[in-house]
């Protein structure tokens, strides 16, 4: 297969967060206008700190990082999929209106003009897209486990050098070294094929190989349902609202795109009345500042069904799902909210959500308040959970009036118990006076006993009225 240039995946980028693409090619056809288009992040627009979060570790899929000299070790790979799964393609199989009018299509989902020919781009979304068929599913009880290889597999997993391995070093040079940590390389696998917002092809091009791959022996639904099987495996560490079914039921445009499918909240957007600007200007409080003002943190319960976005708040207690903030975390956010701004019409959840927990976790206190609720959990310091957020948020667009914005109603009714200043008072006297039981009984004792005196002194100025009168 051609290798393809590198200086188209160099130069095919758009902007972020504007993200409106360059060159993008005019002609859409019916049917294809809410399809969300495949953009190419661009690094100037990216926190430095961020880059690497957008970066395929060790895979390429897709034309805008094909043929990058540091990935080209798993094109062998590629090759022993597409050769399991379908053989080898006659030349005269690209010249079919089919694959050329499929071609035109896979195209016109990119948002900047790809510049390969004809023959190489179709070569490459064939070999991608067998790749995606063999890693996510098994055609015919052939899966990547058992890919017999020329060059080099373990096990399904190709031998590495560890500067391989990390993506910043190296020249791809696969070897078989069955001392490597095939762990590692399947879970950058797994990153690179489903996270990265820009290392994605149309899942109608593999809908269309697995035809070639199985005839008339499978369904689309069938594909669809155990890809999202293995998507939903992926994502368990996520609490989900929605089922499989659910997700089977609707069109996802790419494999990012399903990811994000399993994330979307419970909640209905709300219209949020009012004056537009003051809303958007409204922020959330700390965790910290919450409690000084009466507000319990709760973990969500995990025995019922709920979205990770699932927030809620009712009689002055919050409760969020919980979070495991680890190594992933971070790629897979940023990847979801670039996704979000250039496919506004899948909602912006995933940025309102972001913008809640980075406010809400601002100081070391406010990690240290949560994960004493088992909201969070992090596996080293508060400060990295902090500067994950940060960054996170960074990235983040909010618009609290908008059709899509599912927190409207929690927002107004936590900032309605913010403000009322008894439920400062009160908290005040439960933190500072409460804590201690004996203290409690007796101020309880102190106060009954107030209390008491106050009705005698009452009923003791009753009675003299009643006496004069």
């Amino acid at each position: 297969m051609a290798e393809g240039d590198r200086s188209n995946s160099e130069s095919s980028r758009i902007d972020v967060p504007g993200i409106e693409p360059r060159n993008a090619p005019s002609e859409i056809t019916n049917g294809e206008t809410n399809r969300c288009k495949i953009f190419k992040v661009r690094d100037q627009t990216i926190h430095e700190n961020s880059i690497d979060s957008f970066k395929p570790k060790i895979l390429s899929i897709g034309p805008y990082h094909h043929g990058s000299s540091r990935l080209r070790g798993m094109e062998t790979w590629k090759r022993d999929c597409r050769r399991y799964i379908l053989g080898r393609i006659s030349e005269s199989y690209y010249d079919t209106v089919e694959i050329k009018e499929l071609v035109k299509k896979a195209r016109r989902v990119y948002s900047e003009n790809i510049t390969m020919e004809l023959n190489k781009f179709a070569d490459m979304l064939l070999l991608d897209g067998c790749f995606v068929l063999a890693f996510l599913t098994e055609i015919k009880g052939k899966s990547v486990e058992n890919v017999p290889s020329e060059t080099g597999m373990i096990s399904g997993t190709p031998g590495t050098t560890s500067s391989d391995t990390t993506g910043h070093t190296g020249g791809g040079q696969w070897q078989d070294d069955r001392h490597q940590d095939e762990a590692i390389i399947r879970e950058d696998t797994v990153r690179d094929l489903l996270f990265l917002v820009d290392n994605q092809i149309p899942f109608f091009v593999i809908e269309e190989i697995h035809k070639l791959a199985v005839g008339e022996g499978e369904t689309t639904e069938t594909l669809k349902r155990n890809i999202a099987k293995y998507v939903e495996g992926v994502l368990h560490h996520y609490p989900k609202a929605i089922a499989i079914p659910a997700i089977c039921s609707n069109d996802f445009h790419h494999l990012l795109h399903l990811c994000h499918m399993f994330f979307r909240p419970s909640q209905k957007p709300e219209k949020r009345n009012g004056n537009r600007a003051a809303a958007n200007q409204a922020m959330w409080h700390r965790a910290m500042q919450y409690r000084e003002a009466g507000v319990e943190f709760r973990v969500k319960d995990s025995s019922t069904p709920h979205s990770l976005l699932d927030v809620t708040f009712s009689n002055g207690t919050m409760e969020i799902p919980h979070l495991s903030i680890d190594g992933k975390t971070e790629s897979i956010f940023s990847n979801l909210l670039l996704f979000e701004k250039g496919c506004s019409h899948t909602g912006r959840h995933i940025n309102a959500y972001v913008a809640f927990m980075s406010q809400l976790l601002s100081d070391a206190d406010d990690v240290k308040l949560l994960a004493r609720e088992n909201i969070v959990r992090i596996l080293n310091h508060e400060e990295e959970a902090l500067n994950i957020f940060r960054r996170l948020n960074g990235l983040a667009i909010v618009d609290r009036c908008g059709k899509d914005y599912y927190l409207t109603s929690t927002f107004q009714s936590v900032e309605a118990h913010y403000r009322c200043r008894f439920n400062w008072w009160m908290a005040w006297l439960k933190h500072n006076h409460l804590t201690n039981p004996c203290v409690a009984v007796a101020a309880l004792l102190g106060l009954t006993a107030l209390l008491c005196t106050i009705i005698q002194q009452l009923l003791s100025i009753l009675a003299h009225f009643k006496v004069v009168h």
